[in-house]
């Protein structure tokens, strides 16, 4: 699930000390094994948007798991990513983190969807916390248990016909971007990703939420 918002447009930079492909593969069962915290997502995240072309060989293994369209989602997410410039790094914002986590909190029952129940969406949420600028975008990702899984999954794409997660990862607008991951009653877990193109943290939050 996406919502994306198009304003405008910064330049993608090259890496200067790509990954290789054994340090990826290393990186992987690290991945597997760290708790999924905002950090473990936008890092993963940041492995993938840095080094896109090393990512595909992460992707590629994955192919079994993700069998909706029985493998092709997998064979083109192969196929962008080795096309695909390097960007750079997304900041982790810390505000945009509470406001993922509050997404997730109203979760955990089951829900399901972008809309808060407060009829918010993703740009709401972090208007709690901090000001954006530019351009925002929001992730969701169920059922997953490890950071690696949640970015996998949200790059395949697999069954989401517009590759809208995919567009939003390696969206050259954004530069900052916050996570949140919570249980869920219906598929286990939940993890929210909020992405702006710039984003300036209040020093108290706009609208106070209960704990």
């Amino acid at each position: 699930m996406k919502i994306i918002m198009h304003l405008r447009l910064i330049a993608a930079v090259a890496l200067l000390f790509p990954l290789t492909f054994s340090q990826a593969k290393d990186s992987s069962s690290i991945a597997s094994n760290e708790s999924v915290s905002a950090a473990a997502v936008v890092r993963e995240l940041n492995l993938a948007r840095e080094n896109p072309a090393v990512y595909a060989t992460v992707v590629a293994d994955a192919r079994s798991s993700h069998m909706i369209e029985h493998g092709r989602a997998v064979d083109e997410a192969v196929h962008f990513l080795k096309k695909t410039r390097p960007l750079p790094p997304l900041t982790l914002s810390a505000g945009m983190s509470r406001a993922a986590a509050d997404h997730c909190a109203e979760q955990v029952d089951g829900r399901l969807g972008h809309q808060g129940g407060d009829r918010s969406h993703g740009g709401d949420r972090i208007s709690r916390y901090g000001s954006w600028s530019t351009t925002w975008g929001e992730n969701i990702s169920y059922s997953r248990k490890t950071a690696r899984e949640v970015v996998l999954a949200l790059i395949i794409d697999d069954g989401v016909r517009d590759r809208g997660h995919r567009k939003n990862i390696f969206n050259p607008k954004f530069n900052y971007a916050g996570a949140a991951f919570g249980p869920h009653a219906r598929y286990r877990t939940v993890c929210t990703i909020d992405f702006a193109g710039g984003y300036a943290e209040r020093s108290e939050p706009l609208v106070a939420k209960n704990p």
